[in-house]
């Protein structure tokens, strides 16, 4: 698969993603009778990830890495701050450019077969009609799901299901993506052709956050890496 992305000198290059000054901060209740309570889930959070950069994200539960990814996706608004993805607002630069995305948790539909979800995922990705089939061939051969194509998702062992979410996140050859713990589930065969396929996706073009609790396979991975704590 031949891969066109366009790319500008690196002295014209703006960051890709950019965290300035960013805070959040939860409300919350603790019952029906309590008052509301604030939970600050990041502080003064400053970060540049570069084009063309693999950036690690780690830090132990609670630090802060979902809302981190969640503010990336336009999910969430920070509290203070400002999150650029290219110079746009994250939900603005999703909805006209869209990002490859591996949720921590795959959350298919059952009874969906692999072929079918993959089909589904690719229209909502975008990807024209002509080219849908090819596509969703390759996917399938590059993550080792062509045995299983057939199998509703239920039926799908955990690493599977894993390979699965990985397959749709490259539907389309976006220029962010963001995988949040891609290897969990994954057997050891599957983990090292994990990092084969990352070192294939990396471009001068393509950025890619990647956050996992597992520093030494950030370490293979990466080109630097962010420790969130407190």
């Amino acid at each position: 698969m031949v891969e066109r992305l366009a790319c500008r000198p690196a002295a014209e290059r703006a960051p890709m993603i950019e965290f300035d000054n960013v805070g959040k901060t939860y409300r919350t209740f603790r019952s029906v009778v309590s008052s509301a309570t604030h939970v600050r889930a990041l502080d003064q959070l400053s970060l540049v990830v570069e084009p063309g950069e693999v950036m690690g994200i780690a830090g132990p539960n609670g630090a802060g890495k979902s809302t981190l990814i969640s503010l990336v996706l336009g999910y969430l608004r920070p509290t203070e701050g400002t999150v650029r993805i290219a110079g746009l607002a994250p939900r603005a630069y999703v909805e006209r450019h869209g990002i490859g995305y591996l949720s921590e948790l795959v959350d298919v539909p059952p009874r969906w077969t692999v072929a079918d979800a993959l089909e589904r995922y690719a229209v909502l990705a975008g990807v024209r009609d002509g080219a849908l089939p090819l596509r969703v061939d390759e996917i399938v051969e590059r993550l080792g799901l062509d045995e299983h194509r057939d199998k509703p998702v239920k039926a799908l062992s955990k690493g599977n299901r894993q390979r699965l979410g990985l397959a749709q996140s490259l539907l389309r050859g976006e220029r962010v993506f963001v995988l949040d713990e891609p290897t969990h589930g994954l057997d050891p065969l599957w983990t090292s052709r994990f990092r084969e396929i990352v070192a294939a996706l990396k471009h001068p073009a393509r950025t890619i956050l990647i956050a996992s609790h597992n520093l030494e396979e950030l370490e293979r991975l990466c080109d630097r890496v962010a420790i969130l704590d407190r």
